[in-house]
């Protein structure tokens, strides 16, 4: 079973969205500087084509079999020298040398070079135009070419013409309409992922939306899920509050089950002891106080099996500060035979995610029992995090010896058979805070006495 953090659903939809947006947007950035490319190299190529057609049309045959034209092309960069604008008609050799027979100003003494395959494109295009690449005069001077194999009248061998123009600009443009499609793509493509999030977003809004409630409920800040939401996750709803329903009604059975047995128990407990009170024939004191542990077994075992079911619940909360301030108020008044000093700090406002009687019952026993040992002293503080609320109640009294702490959490435990008491206030704590969730420590106090740290789940309160 995987134990990492599950992916959220909102990446999940945003990168499957991304799975074809990308390799759409990737496609269409290449289609369009194909497209570019080609609109370049055709606007590109035609006043080159334009020219050869023209210096075929111009071209004559002396009467010495050589060549002259009665009008050259009218660019003035092929009168410049080593311009980029170069026009020649010649033949080739066997070896693919282009010879000149009439060359641009331009070409300043030098020729252009023609490889194989291009050579035979030209002899198999039977008088059409042939676009290919080559090298100028300059030095790393590349060349769009474009040129026609003729054969004039009154000549036995083919000539080649030929004009040709520095490729680089058009090479630029393709480049920088690459770099600026690139560009705008990527634009795009964060627009169109900002947008894929915002829609998935509001698409999810329903879900986070039940998510809220379903915590309300389980803070005890609602009883059920309120709210209208989409067909899609109605039925979601209305099962989740058929469920909290259920829940609610089996805690609450278990609740009367638990009492009725209780009840059951108490009654032929409760005559045992009266029977043992006026019987003398037998050891009245014996019956006694194994009828009175009975009864005390029969309440510990009665809070706990109650606490089991409502730390099971949902939607179940209280406030501190009332718990604990009605017990700092009267447990003075309980014991009157000491100057009792409890003092309440630490943070307040803080909720207990469970019943408030069981809260009552856990800070009761421990207040009380620091209150039963100390000599005039005892601390409550409060603190708390995301998940935990932590009461910590110290005394000023002997304390426990720390070989003894876990002696002192058993059931019927008791240190000191002088004071009253069935042995159990600690043991139920520690159980109660167990079936929350929680836990119980005990270690030795500043004051001098025993500080015993209350840890129990939070209800955090609702900030919206």
């Amino acid at each position: 079973m995987a134990t990492g953090p599950n992916p959220s659903l909102v990446s999940r939809l945003v990168r499957a969205a991304l799975l074809w947006t990308v390799p759409a947007l990737i496609t269409a950035l290449i289609l369009l500087t194909w497209f570019y490319r080609n609109t370049v190299y055709t606007s590109f190529d035609d006043p080159l084509e334009s020219a050869v057609t023209a210096l075929i049309a111009s071209v004559e045959v002396t009467e010495n079999d050589g060549l002259a034209l009665t009008r050259e092309p009218l660019d003035p960069r092929y009168q410049r020298a080593l311009s980029g604008r170069y026009w020649l008609i010649g033949t080739v050799d066997e070896t693919n040398d282009i010879i000149p027979l009439l060359a641009s100003r331009s070409l300043y003494g030098e020729t252009l070079r023609i490889n194989g395959v291009d050579r035979i494109k030209l002899t198999q295009a039977t008088g059409e135009a042939v676009r290919f690449s080559g090298a100028g005069p300059n030095v790393d001077e590349p060349l769009r070419i474009v040129g026609r194999e003729v054969l004039l009248p009154g000549m036995t061998s083919p000539v080649v013409a030929m004009a040709a123009a520095d490729r680089r600009p058009a090479t630029r443009s393709i480049q920088q309409f690459a770099g600026s499609a690139l560009f705008l793509m990527g634009l795009l493509t964060a627009g169109l992922l900002a947008a894929i999030y915002a829609q998935v977003r509001l698409g999810l809004r329903p879900l986070f939306a039940l998510a809220e409630r379903v915590a309300d409920v389980r803070e005890g800040r609602s009883i059920s899920l309120e709210g209208r939401y989409p067909a899609e996750i109605a039925g979601v709803a209305d099962e989740l509050n058929s469920l909290i329903a259920h829940n609610r009604n089996v805690v609450e059975r278990a609740q009367t089950h638990v009492g009725n047995l209780a009840h059951g128990l108490k009654t032929p407990i409760a005559v045992l002891q009266n029977e043992a009170g006026l019987s003398a024939l037998v050891d009245a004191s014996v019956v006694k106080r194994q009828t009175d542990a009975m009864s005390a077994q029969v309440d510990h075992h009665l809070r706990r099996a109650r606490a089991a079911a409502r730390g099971q619940a949902i939607g179940l909360s209280c406030d501190m500060d009332d718990v604990i301030s009605a017990l700092a108020r009267t447990l003075p008044r309980i014991h009157r035979d000491k100057d009792l000093i409890i003092d309440v700090d630490g943070e307040a406002g803080l909720r207990f995610r469970g019943d408030k009687r069981d809260l009552e019952d856990m800070i009761g026993n421990l207040m009380d029992n620091a209150a039963k040992w100390t000599r005039s002293q005892v601390d409550v503080s409060r603190t708390a995090d995301d998940a935990l609320v932590r009461v910590v109640i110290e005394d000023d009294g002997p304390g426990i010896p720390e070989t003894e702490i876990e002696t002192a959490l058993k059931r019927g435990a008791r240190l000191d058979e002088a004071t009253p008491g069935s042995g159990l206030g600690l043991a139920i704590v520690n159980d109660l805070a167990e079936a929350y969730g929680g836990s119980l420590v005990l270690t030795g106090s500043s004051l001098g006495g025993l500080r015993a740290e209350l840890s129990l789940p939070r209800a955090v309160q609702d900030t919206r």
